[in-house]
């Protein structure tokens, strides 16, 4: 109630967000349409070739090393993706990719807070370092007010940019003694 992160953390990644047979496969498991393919840097690079940035034949979304369980060739890709959004000319393009995310972000939590209580919103990830987070947040924020008024009040928090970068580490720092 004092707005405190607790002793835990929920880390939604793999919870179901997209139920479509069309969704994309989650390369860790049987499972389509994970939240990891949609709010992190997997979306980012998913979106990378629509949002006009100039990517090589290994880095486009259907190559196989993109459906590997590796996060280097996605790693790389990103930060195609976020030098896009340092130029000036790419940038119009390049920001889409984040305010879909963004747009991604804000139904996932109106669906997350079905089941449960959720209140604040601790934003990780390599994904949301620079501009990019904080249009990924102004656009979750956009869905939450319109879309679902009864849930504006959730605050989003994000630490520093280095320990944004390093976000996965802060989770299981985070995770209770078995």
């Amino acid at each position: 109630e004092d707005l405190s992160i607790t002793g835990w953390i929920n880390e939604n990644a793999y919870n179901p967000f997209d139920l479509s047979d069309e969704a994309p496969g989650n390369p860790w498991s049987p499972h389509r349409g994970d939240a990891a393919m949609y709010l992190g840097q997997r979306a980012a690079t998913r979106l990378a070739k629509k949002g006009g940035v100039d990517l090589p034949a290994e880095m486009m979304p259907e190559h196989p090393d993109m459906n590997a369980a590796s996060h280097v060739p996605h790693a790389q890709c990103l930060k195609l993706v976020q030098a896009a959004m340092k130029d000036p000319k790419t940038e119009p393009q390049a920001r889409k990719i984040y305010e879909s995310i963004g747009v991604f972000l804000g139904y996932a939590i109106a669906q997350y807070v079905e089941y449960l209580p959720i209140k604040n919103v601790l934003i990780l990830g390599r994904v949301t370092t620079g501009a990019g987070g904080e249009i990924m947040m102004e656009w979750a924020k956009k869905v939450l007010e319109a879309d679902f008024p009864e849930l504006s009040a959730i605050k989003f928090h994000t630490p520093s940019e280095h320990m944004k970068r390093v976000g996965q580490c802060v989770a299981a720092a985070a995770l209770p003694e078995l």
